[in-house]
Order: structure tokens, then C-alpha cells, then sequence
């Protein structure tokens, strides 16, 4: 069990590393062979931040509607951490604010 949780981490590992060697070489690729400026770049990943907490948000509600019971809240809802690990809603925060 021990050695199967260690192999389990290390192909996660592999997993991230290979993920972010992915979005390395499309941003290298974006700079060099078009003609975006570093800025542009940098705009488009701030753009796509927003765009994924929107698109989440989208999601969110379409489930909670799907459940069809007026009971079902959303707790806590927040980005993935490749996108910044927005925290969008959190009902604990909500209650310390009250």
C-alpha cells in the first residue's frame, strides 16, 4: 500500500511537470512564431484567469439548477490552482463579514 501511494504521487508529479512543460513550450511557441509582445501574452493568461471563473461560475449554477431542489446552496466555489486558485465564493467568508 505504502510503495502503490509513493508510485501514485510520483506519476501526479510526472503528471504537473509534464502539464506545465505543455503551457511552457505553447507560450514560447506564441512568442516566437507571432508577433505578440510579451504584454500580449500576459493579457491573454490574465484574460483566460477571468474567463475560467466565469465559465465556472456558468457551471455552477447550471448544476445546482439541474438538482432541481431549492435547497441546494454552494458553499464554496473557486478556480483551479493552475488558474490562480481564485476563491470566487466561500460561505464561511460571508459569515465572518455578517
Amino acid at each position: 500500500m505504502h510503495g502503490q501511494t509513493r508510485i501514485l504521487l510520483v506519476d501526479r508529479a510526472v503528471a504537473v511537470v509534464a502539464t506545465a512543460a505543455r503551457a511552457a513550450r505553447l507560450a514560447v511557441r506564441l512568442v516566437t512564431r507571432t508577433r505578440l509582445s510579451p504584454g500580449d501574452v500576459y493579457a491573454a493568461v490574465a484574460t483566460a484567469k477571468f474567463l475560467a471563473a466565469h465559465e465556472l461560475i456558468e457551471r455552477a449554477a447550471d448544476a445546482v439548477e439541474a438538482t432541481g431542489d431549492p435547497e441546494v446552496e454552494v458553499v464554496h466555489l473557486s478556480t483551479p490552482l493552475w488558474f490562480g486558485l481564485i476563491t470566487l465564493h466561500d460561505e464561511s467568508d460571508e459569515e465572518t463579514q455578517r
